[in-house]
């Protein structure tokens, strides 16, 4: 890296940690280099199959504080553009929501009020659609953003990386590297928990290792997965479940609009957000307007899942997905439109 690069630093990067707990203050040189090294392939890979390889970065490896034992990896961009002119895509802007608990336009306002000027200048970028932006701001943001995005792959759990998509198609080159990751801590017994701040929180236990150290099984391209059915229809819930995570135990009950019974979950993180605040006017017998997903096995529908809530007792809530974030959730799909005084679009599956 040159001289002028390093000059610059600052001023176009951001800094990614990996903290380990161990007994003595060092660390493994094989643990180092491995997990770095995925640090890089999942930065790799979120450059090729988000932003098109566009994204121009490099990846530096930082010397230590004077009495530190952490990983200390600087993740420089040169040119900000590169991922600025994704921002607006429904799929990246998914993943960059997912994994980092803010959407591009709460990125971009955070890095404002923290940054007047040069802030200013990031959201010039981000909402112009004039000539590529060479600035720091831009690198800066999208710098500040890849970082969250790799901390967010390595952190998040398993549960929560397929609820926004990683499990399938996209991205599961990032998920290899994140097996990797945590393989080379489980190879390293002096290695008892992982944190990816400065500070001494760690919050991946050993215990967590193995089951982080698998990679996704991918299926053979002769049994690819049933195709995603995808309609918006109106239901009403006769017995809900308000815990996100039970649901996946017992599942939600309604009835659908031809008033057959149907069990689901709901696969929507903004509505959950809106439960968790309390946002939401609940009835006896709520009414739902839903964008789901069905997949046909043996000509039933199976794995009813609701991808986002679109009214909840006739409040408005959201607007309905677009093909391409559909992609990035379901993978291959076909969406069919069943007007509100029409059968449901699964009465001829029974």
């Amino acid at each position: 890296m040159d001289q002028a690069k390093v000059d610059d630093l600052k001023g176009g990067s951001d800094y990614l940690y990996f903290h380990f707990d161990v007994e003595e203050h060092h660390l493994k040189l094989e643990t180092f280099i491995q997990t770095a090294d995925s640090a890089r392939k999942v930065v790799a890979s979120l450059n090729e199959n988000l932003f098109n390889k566009s994204l121009k970065y490099e990846l530096i490896v930082l010397p230590p504080d004077e009495g530190s034992f952490l990983t200390k990896l600087a993740i420089w961009v040169g040119i900000g553009w590169g991922i600025i002119q994704f921002l607006d895509s429904d799929i990246v802007a998914a993943y960059i929501d997912g994994l980092t608990g803010k959407s591009p336009a709460e990125w971009a306002k955070e890095f404002g009020e923290a940054n007047q000027e040069t802030g200013k200048k990031a959201y010039v970028a981000i909402s112009s659609e004039g000539k590529p932006a060479k600035h720091k701001a831009a690198c800066q943001l999208s710098a500040s953003i890849v970082v969250a995005m790799t901390r967010g792959v390595l952190e998040k759990d398993t549960s929560e990386l397929k609820k926004i998509g990683m499990g399938v198609g996209r991205l599961t080159d990032a998920l290899d590297a994140r097996a990797e990751f945590y393989a080379a801590c489980i190879h390293d017994g002096d290695v008892g928990r992982v944190g990816f701040t400065p500070d001494d929180v760690f919050t991946i236990p050993r215990s967590s290792f193995a089951e982080r150290a698998q990679k996704p099984s991918r299926m053979p391209e002769e049994d690819e997965p049933p195709e995603w059915t995808v309609s918006i229809e109106s239901i009403y819930v006769t017995s809900p479940n308000w815990d996100e995570d039970d649901q996946r135990v017992r599942h939600w009950k309604g009835k659908d609009q031809s008033r057959r019974d149907c069990y689901f979950v709901i696969d929507d993180a903004e509505f959950w957000s809106l439960v968790k605040k309390k946002d939401l006017h609940v009835d006896v017998l709520d009414n739902l307007k839903v964008q789901w997903a069905c997949q046909i096995i043996d000509g039933r529908p199976k794995n009813r899942r609701v991808v986002r809530v679109l009214e909840y007792n006739e409040n408005k809530l959201a607007e309905p997905l677009k093909a391409d974030a559909l992609d990035a959730i379901l993978g291959q799909h076909k969406a069919i439109t069943a007007r509100r005084d029409e059968p449901s679009l699964f009465d001829d599956l029974f």
